[in-house]
């Protein structure tokens, strides 16, 4: 438990972080997945922000850290991706969480997609090891 509670911490570092619409901008959904399966499959959680938005925020040195204490505290690539939950909401919005796991490690991440129609933009993304902490925004 102690563990578990070890990860919260470290991953709680990491939920504030929100892509603004300059650096999180997507042709489409299956494009945004793909990146987003992908790295988070590999943990390069480094990449992610940078791709998704939030690294503005950080120093190389510090996402380089992150990433460092991710891949310490979830020691193999994740092998599994589950949509947990999607709501539609209006004028192009949704929201979704998506799970992560390899046998009992998992990570959870919270998105807050627009489709445009010529761009899906991710404004909020996050992710933590927590699900009650991520289930709340729906």
């Amino acid at each position: 438990m102690r563990f578990i509670k070890t990860i919260s911490l470290v991953l709680a570092l990491i939920s504030p972080v929100m892509a603004s619409a300059a650096d999180g901008v997507f042709k489409d959904y299956s494009s945004l997945r793909a990146q987003l399966d992908s790295l988070m499959k590999a943990r390069e959680v480094d990449q992610l922000l940078i791709l998704f938005g939030g690294s503005d925020e950080m120093t190389p040195q510090q996402l380089s850290a992150l990433k460092g204490r991710v891949q310490q505290i979830y020691r193999r690539d994740f092998e599994n991706v589950q949509v947990i939950r999607r709501q539609e909401l209006a004028n192009g919005w949704r929201q979704e969480l998506i799970s992560y796991f390899t046998g009992l490690d998992y990570i959870y991440v919270y998105m807050l997609l627009h489709d445009r129609g010529d761009a899906l933009v991710s404004i909020n993304f996050k992710f933590n090891s927590d699900f009650d902490e991520m289930n709340q925004y729906f």
